[in-house]
């Protein structure tokens, strides 16, 4: 498997190799073709790196889809790399590289894990930036699903987030738990609140993996940042509850840790990069308020 990969590799080389050439020849008409010329030539030549140094160094590491990795792969790895000058353009470790493309190779279909990925891998190829791409972080990659990702971006990009915790207090002073990990997910369109049934789990799943601190012994002093509880559809819900005695909710927060800090900054777009609009994308972002 390993030599026919070698070879698929330099023969995919080649034809980019002869693409270029020819688009260089023709190029010396006008001007304005030379320049498009240059560019497509510089495309191709960001390609062959992508492919020299990601993925022929570990395809036979580890189990790969070829359609993928040959063909998709090194076109969505040159868009995120083409602001890397080609001295900082590195090899990344296999302790990051391997991992990662592990990772890719059975999760590629899923638009949101494979954009982390890729951004991870584009951080440890930019050796300006290579020492944030942690070994840990495409190990929590994989521990996160598609449906979770935009939720964790917008509480990672913000050091602490509000939260709140609904008991049901009984008048003897005691009370049992509700629910824990409130927090006002809105629709980034029409900014109105839903509902996201498996944000606790997922906040579990974030405070489990080192990511965030979660805490209801501490909450924000600013009050004003609380006042959407009793405004949530969750709240609504259990005040009409029967067999709830008294509906309270436990001021708290979610805090953003030093590694949760460096993860979002790791697997975050490079610098200039636009992610192109997918069907994927529709109707699938959130926010926090």
């Amino acid at each position: 498997m390993g030599k026919a990969i070698e070879v698929l590799g330099q023969r995919a080389l080649a034809q980019d190799e002869k693409t270029r050439d020819e688009l260089l020849v023709a190029a010396q008409g006008t001007p304005e073709f030379q320049a498009a010329a240059r560019t497509a030539a510089a495309r191709i030549a960001v390609k062959e790196r992508i492919k020299l140094r990601l993925y022929q160094p570990f395809a036979r590491m580890i189990g790969v889809s070829k359609a993928y990795f040959e063909d998709v792969f090194p076109d969505e790895m040159a868009a995120r790399t083409a602001h890397i000058p080609d001295e900082h353009m590195v090899t990344p470790p296999a302790s990051v590289a391997v991992p990662a493309m592990q990772g890719l190779s059975y999760s590629f279909e899923e638009a949101d894990l494979r954009e982390l990925y890729l951004n991870l891998l584009t951080t440890a190829t930019d050796d300006r930036r290579s020492e944030s791409a942690h070994p840990a972080f495409a190990e929590v990659i994989k521990q996160l699903s598609a449906r979770e990702t935009t939720l964790l971006n917008a509480t990672l990009s913000r050091l602490s987030v509000p939260a709140a915790r609904l008991d049901d207090r009984a008048d003897s002073g005691g009370y049992r738990v509700l629910l824990s990990h409130l927090i006002d997910v809105r629709d980034v369109l029409t900014n109105e609140p839903i509902e996201a049934p498996l944000a606790p789990l997922w906040i579990d799943n974030w405070e489990r993996l080192g990511l965030i601190d979660v805490s209801y012994q501490s909450h924000l002093v600013d009050e004003k940042q609380y006042e959407w509880v009793v405004k949530r559809p969750e709240y609504i819900q259990f005040s009409r509850a029967i067999g709830v005695r008294k509906l309270v909710h436990t001021k708290g927060m979610i805090s953003r840790t030093s590694f949760g800090e460096r993860f979002i900054q790791a697997v975050s777009p490079p610098p200039g990069f636009v992610r192109p609009s997918t069907v994927e994308d529709a109707g699938g972002h959130v926010t926090l308020h």
